[in-house]
């Protein structure tokens, strides 16, 4: 059994040429082919909820104690 596929592009109104058709052939296809972008972007989770629920991080008189220039 064979398939049919169904036409990519369809008139319904007007006359036009095969140039015209072409280039209507073109556009879309072009729109076709970028679609949507492949990969999704790294998501940045600045200032997410969870972040904001958490406890804030202790002071530490300690953290900086071999360093001499603070």
């Amino acid at each position: 059994m064979e398939e049919t596929k169904k036409p990519f592009l369809t008139i319904t109104k007007g006359n036009p040429d095969d140039t015209q058709v072409a280039a209507l052939t073109t556009l879309f296809a072009g729109l076709a082919a970028a679609g949507a972008p492949e990969e999704k972007p790294d998501r940045n989770n600045w200032g997410s909820l969870s972040e904001r629920l958490q406890r804030p991080a202790t002071y530490n008189p300690n953290a900086f104690h071999n360093v001499t220039y603070f």
